[in-house]
């Protein structure tokens, strides 16, 4: 009778059958755990199946969610979002991600705030593991965990900050850094997740605006950078100190700009309704690299890719605001769609990805070199000003009225 052959390395051979079967299933992309994206540019990977053609995309389900304008956010087959039901109650809701069907929700009395424009929460949801942060239009701060939204603890900016609800409530997402969630409000803070204990707050107090801080690494240290109506501070990280400091004017003291890094956090991209700024920050101090009074944005940010912006030049409910690509190190522009109307567009792939303020989702090349649309679609009506998402194979959309929709490839 002959032997078997001995098999030493029996344990990689069973894991290279057990992978065999991944090797034929579609690539997917990652989640979208909070503002701004997985890498905090509003830049996300497609997956390998991707298509941006929209004629070849459906409407997976589609939800109400409340009033107001908070984005998207998913991780581990779930999604969230808030809103607001036009009377006192804020929520906070979590969707299976694939079906739509609501897992849980967790409801608060809160502000409306309607103030030129129909109210309800500016934040978007951030997901740390097994947790969840938000943030109310009116400054109230939950930590809930992620399964079931139980709270976990909850504090109110207006008392920490000692300050009263901004004209627009509160804008600011939270941002995780380390231990802590970061917060703009004016001055700067950072909670403790665990707690929501006060880690540090910046001594400078100026004008609230309605962005989010951005975290930044300059010569192997971290930084953040916060817009407020006042201008652009640059804070250390580690305990909230301002390092540099460049003013800003807008218009109604009202900037919602979350600054746009580039080069390793050597150049930031900053916007107001009354100008655009590049400036080099050189871990100390900050300096102009070019300024036009031309460009100007009231609400949408922009993204950077290879040293080349694009965005959009003009306001809100402004049919003339124009779709543009910008050479970033000196701001030549190198292609304008002159009356494409407001919206705001992200990145997947190599794909602008791209939400009119009317409910139109358009897709076009990343292409720094031309603008050529590859196709649109009418989804949604009443105003849009929430970022897309896209994670997982799925487009997420929503209007102010709180009309959510998720697509698939068809």
């Amino acid at each position: 009778m002959k032997k078997r052959p001995i098999i030493k390395n029996h344990r990689l051979i069973l894991a290279v059958i057990a992978a065999i079967p991944c090797l034929f299933q579609p690539l997917l992309g990652g989640d979208w755990p909070h503002w701004l994206g997985p890498n905090n540019d509003n830049i996300v990977a497609a997956d390998a199946n991707f298509d941006p053609d929209l004629k070849n995309w459906k409407i997976a389900w589609q939800t109400e969610v409340g009033l107001g304008y908070s984005s998207v956010t998913t991780d581990n087959g779930k999604a969230y979002t808030m809103g607001h039901d036009g009377k006192s109650s804020e929520t906070i809701v979590c969707f299976d991600a694939a079906s739509g069907k609501k897992i849980w929700d967790f409801k608060y009395q809160g502000k409306l705030i309607p103030a030129m424009h129909v109210g309800g929460p500016n934040a978007s949801v951030t997901i740390s593991s097994d947790h969840i942060f938000a943030i109310s239009k009116d400054g109230q701060v939950f930590c809930l965990k992620a399964d079931s939204g139980d709270k976990v603890w909850s504090t109110k900016l207006t008392e920490i900050l000692d300050m009263k609800v901004p004209k627009w409530g509160f804008g600011s997402s939270p941002v995780e850094y380390k231990g802590d969630i970061l917060i703009s409000a004016g001055k700067t803070l950072a909670l403790d997740k665990l707690t929501g204990r006060p880690s540090w707050i910046s001594n400078e107090n100026h004008s609230p605006g309605y962005g989010s801080p951005k975290v930044i690494t300059r010569g192997g240290k971290d930084f953040i950078a916060t817009m407020d109506s006042d201008g652009l501070s640059i804070l250390d990280a580690s305990n909230g100190t301002e390092i540099a400091r460049h003013g800003v004017k807008s218009k109604y003291n009202m900037t919602a700009a979350t600054p746009v890094s580039s080069n390793q956090g050597n150049q930031l991209f900053i916007y107001t309704d009354l100008i655009s700024e590049v400036l080099h920050f050189d871990g100390k101090n900050l300096s102009p690299e070019w300024s036009d009074r031309k460009l100007h944005n009231s609400l949408a940010g922009s993204v950077v890719i290879d040293g080349n912006m694009f965005g959009l030049n003009g306001t809100h409910k402004n049919k003339r605001t124009s779709l543009f690509s910008r050479n970033l190190n000196n701001g030549e522009e190198t292609w304008s769609v002159s009356n494409f109307g407001y919206a705001s567009l992200i990145v997947v792939g190599d794909t602008l990805v791209i939400l009119t303020e009317d409910g139109n989702l358009v897709t076009a090349p990343a292409n720094a070199n031309e603008y050529q649309e590859i196709s649109r679609k009418k989804l949604l009506d009443a105003i849009c000003w929430t970022n897309p998402t896209y994670a997982n194979g799925r487009i997420y959309i929503r209007n102010e009225h709180g009309v959510l929709i998720c697509l698939i490839q068809a």
